[in-house]
């Protein structure tokens, strides 16, 4: 993995994201959000775990306990409460309504990584934020920027809420380097599982998924998250957040064409003006220069993976 570029590394994340809302919908035909939560983190924990080099990781051993307070607060916010948020939306109305607000992130993760982790702002990542927005309200607003046309406003508030708590994910998971990466995403999942079970226990019960859950769910736990996370961490923690983030809006071009091909959603003509406002925005922070800092950075990273 230390030999893709971090652009890379997001763009094949970005692929296996955009299927989450058909695997999302396809895998709560029977089970509801708390336990298809639960056999997500669950499937992503032991995906994740598969990957670890855990010689290397026994070296780092004993773990403080401010890291495992961090890695928990992380997973809560990441893999527990964001796709708890996520697919309660995906579950109750309309797919692409939820695919839009989940993808406000992005530009959340910029400018919070501007705020908490004073990364420099310039034009390419300023318009490059701008344009991904304004694909978004296209969609939702599917052209009529004077009206909402959301058919539940109140799950997609809950959408947002979410989003937000990915988007801080995003930018606070940036600052943990004490640890391997690939470790640090399976204390996320672990945690998350922790969280997923208790949530279950309270507000849900224990369920096995049904035959033609299987698929989706597999597809969902092993790769679409838990290997996906590998990918997102190592771009963060070799380039600035901010400018990874923005590329995020290639997925939901990718996932309305998914929407539309395996649930029928209609296809609007305010959807395509959107595609190209996203492809516009990747392309601007593509442009957006590399920092001394973030150089630097990148060496010190790439020698501290070649010694795991």
């Amino acid at each position: 993995m230390s030999r893709l570029s971090p652009v890379h590394c997001a763009l094949l994340c970005i692929v296996a994201w955009s299927f989450l809302p058909v695997a999302s919908r396809a895998g709560q035909s029977q089970l509801d959000s708390f336990q298809f939560l639960f056999w997500t983190n669950v499937l992503s924990a032991l995906a994740v775990g598969c990957t670890l080099k855990w010689r290397s990781v026994l070296r780092t051993l004993p773990i403080p306990g401010s890291l495992w307070l961090s890695s928990a607060g992380l997973g809560f916010l990441g893999c527990f409460f964001y796709y708890l948020c996520l697919y309660y939306g995906y579950s109750k109305t309309s797919a692409t309504e939820v695919l839009i607000i989940q993808y406000l992130w992005p530009a959340m993760t910029a400018g919070l990584a501007i705020l908490i982790l004073k990364e420099p702002l310039n034009r390419y990542k300023g318009f490059g934020v701008l344009f991904g927005l304004i694909a978004a309200l296209t969609v939702i607003t599917r052209g009529e920027f004077n009206k909402i046309q959301a058919e539940a406003p109140d799950i997609l508030a809950i959408v947002f809420i979410g989003a937000l708590s990915f988007s801080l994910f995003s930018v606070l998971s940036k600052k943990e380097k004490q640890l391997f990466p690939s470790f640090n995403v399976f204390l996320y999942f672990f945690w998350a599982a922790i969280f997923s079970a208790i949530a279950q226990h309270i507000w849900s019960d224990f369920s096995w998924p049904s035959s033609t859950e299987l698929i989706p769910l597999g597809l969902n736990g092993t790769l679409i998250n838990g290997i996906s996370y590998i990918l997102w961490i190592h771009a963060l923690n070799k380039t600035e957040a901010s400018k990874i983030a923005p590329l995020v809006y290639l997925a939901p071009v990718l996932s309305v064409i998914w929407i539309t091909v395996f649930f029928q959603e209609p296809f609007h003509s305010s959807y395509a003006i959107a595609i190209g406002l996203a492809i516009v925005s990747g392309l601007l922070v593509s442009k957006s220069p590399v920092s001394q800092s973030e150089t630097s950075e990148d060496s010190h990273l790439h020698t501290e993976t070649a010694k795991g």
